[in-house]
């Protein structure tokens, strides 16, 4: 199946916000939507936005709507999440997904976001990125300058494959790598194993990240996928770096993801800066990227089209 692309995002475009997960709080939303016009685009919010519902951001309905009404606003190059959280799982079932593809706009975010990213760029092989979100420390936080700027560049299609993206990684296990990019929160990914919803990594460079997880959870997880099955077939796989586990708890991760891939025989590298870390540097999704034995990270195909 060929992969779809959807067209760059310029300055001037339309980013349609929603909230598929949590409540949004206001203020850093609206720090994280000057943010963006700052940056030259024009966010335009999903009505009823603020809307609560306990640790939802309204009820199931009211939040698919939003991603509805996103996917079919004239004029918008890119959806994005206000926050993570949790609830967005619960509306993959609500969606009609064709509208995804037939009219390709770019979706970002992470976190929990991770349930649509894994599952558009893997099962309908629509490119996406995992990426800032308008009300999370990435834009109404201080954001760093230098993932600030990439972001502006992937998904404006100013990359090259003979760059290096972010930070060069720890080797933990072999060497090369290269894959179809993809991936996200492990706690969430887990959570679509067995569903209709389950990404398909078959061919994947898989990235993991998550946030204050201890080890024997992260073992736990993993775990899963290896005894799945799920994992026979990817090429390799980029983890996070975990700053935010408790002391003495980074290096038991390490041990861990060390052993993923002596059990499944792929290179395995640590610490690039994506997802619940700062710096938080963008990540194309359902595109070929290749590790090399540097651990440096080579985007070798764009998120978008030519033109």
């Amino acid at each position: 199946m060929r992969r779809i692309l959807p067209k760059p995002l310029r300055k001037g475009d339309v980013i349609a916000i929603v909230a598929p997960g949590g409540p949004v709080d206001r203020g850093r939303l609206a720090r994280g939507l000057a943010r963006l016009s700052s940056a030259g685009f024009v966010p335009e919010t999903a009505a009823g936005l603020l809307q609560r519902e306990g640790y939802l951001a309204g009820n199931d309905r009211h939040r698919a709507a939003q991603m509805e009404w996103a996917l079919a606003l004239p004029g918008a190059r890119a959806v994005m999440a206000a926050r993570g959280g949790y609830g967005t799982a619960r509306l993959l079932p609500l969606i009609d997904w064709r509208r995804a593809t037939a009219h390709p706009r770019l979706l970002i975010g992470y976190s929990d976001v991770t349930a649509v990213l894994a599952y558009v760029s893997t099962r309908l092989r629509l490119a996406a990125i995992h990426g800032p979100m308008a009300a999370t420390a990435d834009l109404a936080g201080r954001p760093d300058r230098n993932a600030l700027e990439a972001f502006v560049r992937l998904v404006g299609g100013h990359i090259s494959p003979r760059e290096p993206w972010g930070l060069p990684c720890e080797r933990l296990r072999g060497g090369a790598a290269e894959g179809i990019l993809t991936g996200g929160c492990l706690s969430v990914l887990t959570a679509l194993l067995g569903t209709p919803y389950e990404p398909d990594f078959r061919g994947a460079l898989l990235f993991l990240e998550d946030v204050r997880e201890p080890s024997y959870r992260i073992d736990r997880m993993v775990t899963q996928w290896v005894q799945s099955g799920r994992l026979r077939k990817i090429g390799g796989i980029v983890v996070a770096n975990f700053t935010s586990a408790k002391h003495g708890e980074e290096e038991e991760i390490r041990r861990v993801f060390a052993s993923v891939g002596t059990r499944l025989s792929v290179p395995v590298w640590y610490g690039f800066p994506a997802g619940h870390t700062r710096p938080n540097y963008p990540l194309p999704f359902g595109v070929r990227a290749r590790i090399d034995g540097r651990g440096q990270l080579f985007l070798l195909e764009s998120p978008v089209t030519a033109t």
